[in-house]
């Protein structure tokens, strides 16, 4: 079995079905999965009946948005009810979701003013469904899907909107201030994402294995601990890299990397 807090998400094998995730999760002795419904194809029923049937753990289920989110309450409740109703069925504790586009030439802190006043209606649905809605913070080279890009930024809404945030490391390395920001949201964080990325690669799409990059990935969970986070370490690798060295040993050697510094750190 491996370590009890390591998770992955399924865009780690980003060309596999559901039914090779599975597969390879039980193989591997991996107990957690994350799921983003990308990978759902076009028969959503199907994937949502094996994965609620494989008997795994489930830490979030992953939703882009199309842009409802900062449109109305109305348009953000039909945005993500439906795939709310499928973390439901899985049993996953957690949907995060990107927050979608902004309309041309919108400041972002309109969008954020906006995304805070549409998410009432949807958090409401949520938390009557036994499912805690999330935010990811993304990358700004993926600005075209999500416009909050900081831990700092996410944390601002999280706290007024009283939703939680799933912290991906690859996307606030380079922020300042890491180990307050974790101290002070670490209630929030219903994941903790992990991977690695090499300087001078582009960054769109493009990480690595866990210390094959130059994150201070060793002193960034070490902060996420000392803050008193006890929840999954969730394994998010994709890109050209991983691609070449193939899904199966790219996930194994991030899986045995990880599992390595929590076992050392006795956790």
């Amino acid at each position: 079995m491996a370590h009890p807090r390591i998770s992955i998400t399924t865009i780690s094998s980003w060309n596999w079905t559901i039914e090779q995730d599975i597969a390879w999760f039980k193989q591997e002795g991996i107990a957690a999965m994350g799921v983003p419904t990308t990978k759902f194809g076009e028969d959503r029923e199907a994937a949502v009946a094996a994965l609620a049937s494989s008997g795994l753990t489930f830490t979030a289920l992953s939703a882009g948005t199309g842009g409802g989110m900062v449109e109305s309450e109305e348009a953000a409740l039909a945005e993500l009810a439906g795939t709310i109703d499928m973390a439901q069925r899985i049993g996953a504790p957690s949907l995060y979701f990107l927050t979608g586009p902004t309309p041309p030439r919108m400041s972002t802190d309109d969008a954020i003013a906006a995304l805070i006043r549409c998410l009432p209606g949807v958090n409401a649905y949520a938390h009557d469904s036994g499912v805690r809605l999330a935010i990811e913070h993304n990358s700004i080279s993926s600005r075209a899907i999500g416009f909050v890009h900081t831990v700092a930024g996410v944390a601002e809404i999280a706290r007024v909107a009283d939703v939680d945030i799933c912290l991906e490391l690859q996307n606030c390395w380079y922020e300042p201030d890491l180990p307050r920001l974790f101290r002070e949201n670490v209630d929030r964080f219903c994941v903790v994402q992990v991977s690695d990325f090499l300087i001078d690669e582009p960054l769109r799409n493009n990480r690595r294995v866990p210390g094959d990059g130059s994150m201070p990935l060793e002193w960034m969970i070490g902060h996420v601990l000392d803050a008193g986070y006890e929840g999954f370490f969730e394994i998010e690798v994709l890109g050209p890299a991983i691609e070449k060295e193939g899904y199966e040993s790219a996930m194994r050697r991030s899986v045995e990397w990880l599992a390595e510094r929590l076992v050392n750190w006795g956790v």
